[in-house]
């Protein structure tokens, strides 16, 4: 099961308290999964998952960062509270009911929440990164994915500082992969003829290849 199948599951089981009238986690792009097993209609899940993002970078501009809010309108209440920098869960309810089930399930829940909230957040930078290529998408989702994500994190790091920007670093990640997935196969074994490969890369910065170099090395003696 993936995390944005099971983040909604965990949607459709606040959903499902009496008194609730929706759940969704309202993001910087908006509903996600545009509120599917939200309750609400695609576009009512947006345009509350918009008022929300409004209300969360207010309070942070002003130094005061979201915590639980409840919020009364009509005969209605909205349950807010944060999950990450860029989530946050949305409780729509019937007003003065179902408040006490709500929390309880949360608190039992929020750990979850934010860690599939982060798990779905990777699984699309991988894709992104990935660019549709099966057996980058593979290595990158699978045993070496932790050590593979802190490699390109590092390597992206001292590439910037020879001047390069992101796209050429993530770039020059992909060719060395593709080379290390025709070279050999796979593990942690060969992790070192991958190292060798980026090192290269900045071999015009000495400087910065010797500490990419030695850096590196710590996440592969701490892979996973």
């Amino acid at each position: 099961m993936t995390p944005r199948s099971e983040l909604l599951d965990l949607l459709e089981e606040l959903g499902s308290i009496q008194g609730v009238k929706g759940a969704l986690i309202a993001t910087s792009e908006g509903a996600l999964a545009s509120g599917e097993r939200s309750g609400l209609s695609s576009a009512t899940a947006n345009d509350v998952a918009k008022t929300v993002r409004r209300m969360t970078v207010a309070s942070s501009t002003v130094g005061v960062p979201l915590q639980e809010l409840l919020i009364n309108f009509g005969a209605s209440r909205m349950m807010v509270a944060p999950l990450t920098d860029d989530a946050t869960i949305v409780v729509l309810l019937e007003r003065d009911q179902a408040v006490s089930p709500v929390r309880s399930l949360l608190t039992v829940q929020l750990d979850d929440l934010r860690s599939l909230v982060e798990a779905q957040g990777q699984e699309r930078e991988d894709d992104a990164f990935t660019q549709g290529d099966t057996e980058l998408a593979g290595i990158m989702t699978g045993d070496l994915a932790p050590v593979l994500r802190r490699i390109r994190g590092q390597f992206a790091n001292h590439v910037a500082r020879t001047g390069r920007g992101s796209a050429e670093a993530d770039e020059l990640m992909r060719e060395q992969l593709r080379e290390w997935l025709l070279c050999c196969n796979p593990s942690p074994y060969t992790l070192p003829l991958l190292i060798d490969g980026l090192g290269q890369f900045l071999n015009d910065s000495p400087i910065e290849r010797a500490a990419f170099l030695e850096v590196v090395q710590a996440s592969v003696s701490t892979r996973g």
